[in-house]
């Protein structure tokens, strides 16, 4: 009696192929193909790109043991080369950077030149970013203040010792000078036409609404430097010495900048110089609708190294500063 109970409530598979076939089967596995199709839309949709952020969030986090890196989601497209992200956090005990959302667009459909001068600013422009609300915070110099504690004896309470410093300062000659000529091997070898720099020459960088802060709660006052729009394009240009390699050109456009002094937040301690007026959100210092950027940076070669190293030669081992003692500096 009661395997009849369950045969009327699930049919078995023979019940449901005639059922099926009675009315008309084509039209139910129509909607049932148009339900899974809309779903499976609905998930590439609003869902695909934060569970690819949050596995990302996890491996790189499993695999970078220096600080937080957050990403909210992550697609990209192989067609139009675009790689987009969205809620980018990168803390560590110094300094954090925090994107809202931006893209990546590498037009790999642009012919590539091996014998294209590499150093050429008007070459094709392969890679572009656009970054939207961006911020830049430091508030500490950990890595100096454990130099500092290092060179007047003090016990590291910043950054704990490692292991193998001992040994590190023993032979940090014989590693910088082992380190110098891997490099130089590296150096003669590298080929000038498989170089990145010859397949992306220039970069252009695109900036809404981005902010840059220097300060803690341990200072009355926080650093800002705001502006609406920064318009930034990199590219590399033959050195100024022949002891380099290249030079680092960065050109840009900033709008509507302030520089400005704000509260700290978190300040406990007694406030004995108050600025003479706040404007807004703090003491404007600059103010500027236009600001012309340009930066520029030799890149040492391996005749600049070469130099530095027989320069150092010359001291003794106790003059020389704790961080040029290290093999990892």
């Amino acid at each position: 009696m009661d395997q009849r109970k369950n045969d009327s409530i699930v049919p078995s598979i023979t019940q449901l192929e005639d059922f099926l076939t009675e009315h008309n089967s084509n039209v139910v596995w129509l909607l049932v193909a148009t339900i899974l199709s809309c779903g499976w839309i609905i998930y590439l949709t609003y869902y695909n790109s934060r569970n690819v952020g949050l596995i990302l969030t996890l491996v790189l986090n499993r695999l970078y043991k220096h600080g937080y890196i957050h990403i909210g989601s992550f697609s990209f497209s192989v067609l139009s080369g675009k790689v987009m992200v969205r809620e980018i956090y990168y803390i560590t005990e110094d300094m954090s950077i925090r994107i809202q959302d931006g893209f990546i667009i590498f037009r790999w459909w642009k012919m590539y030149n091996p014998k294209q001068k590499q150093h050429d600013p008007k070459a094709e422009t392969r890679l572009y970013i656009t970054v939207n609300d961006f911020e830049f915070h430091v508030y500490n110099r950990s890595d100096l203040y454990g130099r500092l504690q290092e060179l007047f004896g003090l016990e590291p309470t910043i950054i704990p010792p490692k292991k193998d410093d001992d040994k590190t300062r023993e032979n940090g000659r014989t590693r910088t000078q082992s380190k110098i000529e891997r490099v130089k091997v590296k150096t003669e070898s590298q080929d000038p036409t498989s170089s990145w720099r010859s397949l992306i020459p220039v970069i252009k960088v695109n900036v809404s609404t981005g902010r840059l802060a220097f300060g803690n709660h341990y200072q009355p006052q926080t650093l800002c430097i705001n502006f609406d729009d920064a318009f930034l394009t990199y590219t590399t240009k033959p050195p100024s010495s022949h002891l380099d390699q290249f030079m680092h050109i960065v050109k840009g456009k900033l709008e509507n900048v302030r520089v400005m002094l704000v509260p700290s937040p978190r300040y406990v301690g007694l406030q004995n110089d108050e600025p003479p007026r706040l404007m807004g959100e703090g003491f404007v210092v600059l103010q500027s609708n236009d600001v012309d950027l340009y930066y520029y940076m030799d890149e040492p070669g391996m005749s600049s190294l070469k130099v530095v190293q027989e320069w150092l030669c010359f001291f003794p081992e106790g003059l020389l500063p704790t961080h040029w003692k290290s093999s990892e500096s």
